[in-house]
């Protein structure tokens, strides 16, 4: 309980400071789905990616409890720390099946908890400050039960990846390998399988049909007209040779980023994951839960790589974001391989990931060529792997990787050279410093530079925004940024404006916002404006130009 409250604590801490969403429109459409299903209004983000329904219900009752934007969003990260912080006592229940005792095991854990992807994403209202946890719980739960637990065990692994999939696209690859899993046991140990089986496949299916329902109505709702086809993506990349090279070598950029991020440990765990499943004289239980952690590692890469629109971003090129549901599972067996094996074992594992990541490196490098130096780098994309390097504007790829083996090197020399018992304190304590300063690091250089500036970009407080106001927005020359995240701000759904019919604007809106060509005074913004409107605040800022006008009897001063 302890444990998991200081990891609570990290987690609000460093999360407690934004009071907008930054990582938009991923965040925008996760609150207004929150929103939504607390009983709130609609939005309309109609032609934007589709983000699902399972993650706002857990975060739907800090609309409950506050009407501010600012508070709901604090409390969510409030719900997000409680939740993430369960990393550590899933971790360490892992860390003990895989023979730590109880003292290492915790101490692990915590090293696997503060993996600085699931402390960065606990930051934001984002589907990945809680999806880590799901997936452990449901390896956890698929262990349990092929490791003689009850039925139950293998219904509530369903009832879990069934919520995996309703939260994140990712979780219809997760649904995919625990399906297979099931037909491989029930092939496997036949009819005396068969009675488990039947209960945890109905669950699964019902829970899919539910989370497909509930995705549904969410969808219809915010997006009346329509959602961004990433299926098109999808089918174009894998049925053309240009498209299963893009698939495959953004796919590779993935697990580099998943291991270098970790320092190689990510590799490590791979490679004893493969080797696992290989080893015929191995428990089948730890076999089965092996397979269908490498399946979903390799499953959600390629699939994500697949559906990724090309952006002009190095964010497609190497990103860590959709492997982090998967990465401490990988880090939490790397720690164990090389704390726990023989020495000779463990040497060979580190070597192998060594290896791997160079090998990833070479694919990435070899794929992207200029476009690592020439498209745009978003430092909020690659924060881990900027602090490895101290750069942040731009992804140094060779030194990043560098960096990484050395430190995989340097934790195998302590392995092999320190006095029996010392070799894991130096280790954790290494590693547990890394993670709280690049923690620390990343909200000093990326997420408090990045907050400031689209708060004071996209703020309507200035305008006297109040709860009763019905916000119009002009679509048209407007950047998308600006109006995803007034959406957020704005109690109810945005009304479409058309500023040269200014006869349309229904009666009850109260404040619209328009864009501001730069160079032009901000009364010129809307020349259409009915009698007694006046523009209360003007904003110029990286994200895009706009003004607000407002239904007031005289100019605001």
């Amino acid at each position: 309980m302890a444990g998991w409250l200081a990891q609570a604590a990290l987690r609000v801490i460093l999360g407690f400071q934004h009071a907008v969403p930054l990582l938009i429109p991923d965040e925008s459409g996760y609150l207004l789905a929150a929103r939504l299903l607390s009983g709130g209004a609609a939005s309309d983000l109609s032609w934007r990616t589709f983000y699902q329904g399972g993650y706002p219900l857990l975060i739907a009752p800090a609309y409950w409890l506050s009407d501010d934007p600012a508070t709901v969003y604090r409390l969510v990260i409030v719900i997000n720390a409680m939740v993430g912080a369960g990393l550590l006592v899933l971790a360490c229940l892992a860390l003990r099946r895989m023979g730590l005792p109880k003292g290492k095991a915790y101490v692990l854990a915590h090293v696997t908890a503060l993996i600085p992807s699931a402390v960065y994403y606990s930051q934001f209202a984002l589907t990945d400050a809680v999806l880590p946890v799901i997936v452990l719980g449901w390896l956890l739960l698929l262990h349990t039960w092929l490791d003689g637990g009850g039925r139950s065990y293998a219904v509530a692994a369903s009832a879990t990846v069934a919520f995996a999939y309703s939260t994140h696209a990712r979780g219809l690859i997760l649904l995919g390998v625990h399906a297979c899993l099931l037909a491989l046991v029930a092939a496997l140990r036949g009819r005396t399988a068969r009675r488990d089986l039947w209960p945890a496949a109905a669950v699964a299916a019902a829970g899919a049909g539910l989370g497909w329902a509930l995705n549904t109505w969410v969808r219809h709702q915010i997006y009346p007209s329509g959602v961004a086809p990433l299926g098109d993506w999808l089918t174009i990349r894998l049925t053309s040779w240009d498209g299963l090279a893009w698939t495959l070598s953004v796919a590779t950029g993935q697990l580099w980023h998943a291991i270098v991020a970790t320092w190689g440990l990510a590799g490590v765990g791979l490679v004893a994951l493969a080797a696992l499943v290989l080893r015929r004289d191995a428990p089948s239980a730890d076999r089965l839960v092996a397979g269908a952690t490498v399946a979903a590692v390799a499953g959600v890469a390629l699939a994500t790589a697949a559906a990724l629109p090309s952006e002009g971003t190095v964010a497609n090129l190497a990103y860590g974001r959709y492997l982090a549901c998967l990465t401490p599972v990988l880090l939490a067996v790397g720690l164990t391989v090389l704390t726990r094996a023989r020495r000779a074992v463990a040497l060979r594992a580190v070597l192998a990931a060594a290896a791997l990541t160079l090998v990833t490196m070479a694919i990435v490098s070899l794929h992207a060529g200029e476009r690592l130096t020439r498209d745009f780098f978003g430092v909020f994309d690659f924060p881990e792997i900027s602090f490895l390097t101290w750069n942040w504007g731009s992804l140094n790829l060779g030194l990043a990787t560098l960096t990484a083996v050395l430190a995989l090197t340097l934790a195998a020399l302590v392995r092999a050279t320190a006095p029996r018992g010392t070799g894991l304190a130096v280790i954790a304590a290494a590693c547990v410093a890394a993670e709280c300063a690049i923690a620390g690091v990343t909200v000093v250089k990326v997420s408090a530079p990045w907050g400031n500036a689209l708060s004071f970009a996209t703020d309507l407080t200035p305008a006297g925004l109040r709860p009763q106001d019905r916000v119009g927005i002009s679509y048209e020359g407007l950047h998308w940024r600006i109006w995803v995240s007034h959406a957020v701000q704005v109690p109810t759904r945005l009304v479409p404006v058309d500023l040269r019919r200014p006869e349309g604007l229904p009666p009850d809106v109260t404040l619209v916002v328009v864009p501001w060509r730069a160079g032009t005074p901000s009364q010129s913004t809307w020349p259409a404006a009915p009698k007694g409107w006046w523009p209360v605040i003007s904003n110029q800022n990286h994200a895009g130009n706009w003004v607000a006008w407002r239904r007031s009897p005289s100019p605001a001063t």
